[in-house]
């Protein structure tokens, strides 16, 4: 009889050491899944920090392309207004041509415009 309760005590905690040992490898299971989720979770991140960077970027270099354009608008306009003031003072378009570096069918068109 007592030996009987021995090997009934002996198998119940072997069931018990089983179940714990399942359970534990359960939770580390868990663990690394939870750790792989939060590794995925700080690349998303770090991805759309990456993106947002990205996109100030382009409309920093989007904003510089259009004021690059507007200074040259500008300057056309300020050449155009010379061409104009030294074609009506005088000046003839060789005269003009020679001064502005600008060929004379390029005057013409500036003082038309």
């Amino acid at each position: 009889m007592l030996e009987k309760r021995v090997e009934t005590i002996s198998d119940d905690r072997w069931k018990k050491i089983i179940e714990d040992f399942q359970k534990l490898h359960e939770n580390e299971e868990r663990i690394e899944l939870q750790l792989e989720l939060e590794e995925a979770q700080r690349q998303m991140k770090e991805a759309r920090k990456e993106k947002e960077e990205a996109r100030k970027e382009k409309e920093e270099a989007h904003k510089e392309k259009e004021e690059a354009r507007k200074a040259i608008l500008e300057a056309d306009k300020k050449v155009e207004q010379m061409v104009r003031k030294m074609h009506e003072s005088g000046m003839s378009l060789e005269q003009i041509s020679a001064y502005c570096s600008l060929n004379v069918d390029e005057i013409e068109l500036l003082i038309k415009s």
